[in-house]
């Protein structure tokens, strides 16, 4: 099951920055994802047991640990942004893909899939969300990467062009 891109784009417009995390299964016990109502219910594992079963698990709890990280730097730079800028869209367009990163990632814990699979597609987003920050906070010139992350929002459910061009209606009405 997807998050309808309607939900996720009125989640990242509630104007509330938190982390999505509460504990990253690296320097806590659990690995707990917490809820957003109406998009994802709260999860925890036991992180130890987990990395014991399979070493994909401590991937995939570095990999949440940093794209939380940036879903929330995103959260708190979006702002501070005009909304003619055009990192603002794109920064925006990341943080929509790492919500429904944590979102695939939760129904893969409770009901098992392919969690390898999301490993590789969450650090390609972290990857290019992480580097669009970098490029959105340095004192250069404006230069927007372009995406090579189609193929991961499609992992996650989403349709990269889709939610670009939601963002933009957004931010034009």
């Amino acid at each position: 099951m997807t998050v309808p891109l309607n939900v996720l784009l009125a989640s990242i417009s509630a104007g509330k920055c938190s982390k999505l995390l509460s504990g990253d299964g690296i320097i806590s016990i659990d690995f707990t994802v917490n809820s957003i109502p109406g998009i994802l219910e709260k999860i925890s594992i036991d992180a130890r047991a987990a990395k014991k079963q399979s070493a994909v698990f401590g991937d995939a709890f570095g990999v949440a640990k940093n794209l939380d990280e940036y879903q929330y730097r995103i959260c708190m730079l979006v702002p501070t942004l005009s909304d003619s800028d055009p990192f603002k869209v794109q920064l925006q367009k990341y943080r929509v893909a790492a919500i429904a990163a944590f979102v695939m990632l939760g129904q893969i814990l409770k009901t098992g899939g392919e969690l390898a699979k999301w490993n590789f597609h969450a650090k390609r987003l972290l990857v290019e969300a992480s580097d669009l920050y970098v490029f959105a906070t340095s004192k250069k010139p404006p230069q927007i990467p372009k995406s090579q992350a189609e193929e991961a929002f499609s992992f996650m459910g989403l349709s990269e062009a889709a939610v670009e061009k939601s963002i933009k209606t957004l931010y034009l009405q």
